[in-house]
């Protein structure tokens, strides 16, 4: 029999809040998020009133973290292992975090490489989605704590390569348009984009083109 897991308070959705809102977990999915009476419709009145209900306590959705350099004493753009970057996925997950990208920032392109591969274990291992790689092609004027020196020109060879390394998980890149490479005949990403994707099967591409405004 499949254990099931109860929490109560006050549910936030989407544009409405369940005063007497719960989250039943069976079997490890999510089998009822709404009110009591949901619950109860859906066969776990039971297992509800074992669990009362705890005054101030928020229920609200997992957060999503596109672009996260670590936490809890971790940086991911400088640890070596696996087990080095861990505390800074569960440093967020304790604090509602359920879906992260570990992101890298500028360096040399063995010290990316590296990187890289370590992280893509923690993906592997299911510890967090994907890899979101900010830079090396970003602009000087615009680079912020980037090392000047490891900014370069654009580089679908360094894209592929990157891509190699993380096993398929590297999710998004931010660069920056102006950078010599990236914009131009044959170059990687169009003008019009900031951050690109790259999928699983390694061949990077870009989201769909917005009009502006």
């Amino acid at each position: 029999m499949s254990e099931v897991v109860v929490v109560r308070g006050r549910l936030v959705r989407e544009s409405s809040v369940v005063d007497d809102g719960v989250v039943v977990a069976s079997g490890g999915r999510v089998a009822v998020a709404g009110s009591v009476a949901d619950a109860v419709a859906a066969g776990f009145g039971a297992d509800v009133e074992q669990v009362p209900p705890a005054p101030g306590t928020y229920l609200l959705p997992g957060l999503v973290d596109l672009h996260n350099h670590g936490g809890g004493g971790a940086s991911f753009p400088d640890v070596t292992t696996a087990e080095q970057a861990l505390p800074g996925v569960l440093e967020h997950r304790r604090h509602g975090t359920t879906t992260l990208l570990a992101s890298l920032v500028t360096a040399q392109p063995a010290v990316l490489l590296e990187r890289a591969a370590v992280l893509a274990e923690l993906a592997e291992a299911g510890e967090i989605e994907g890899l979101h790689a900010e830079g090396p092609f970003l602009s000087h004027r615009r680079r912020g704590a980037h090392n000047p020196a490891d900014l370069q020109e654009g580089s679908a060879e360094l894209v592929r390569d990157l891509v190699r390394a993380a096993r398929g998980h590297l999710r998004t890149m931010t660069v920056a348009p102006e950078v010599p490479g990236v914009v131009g005949p044959g170059a990687w990403p169009r003008p019009w984009s900031r951050r690109a994707c790259c999928p699983p099967w390694g061949t990077p591409t870009a989201p769909p083109s917005r009009p502006r405004r």
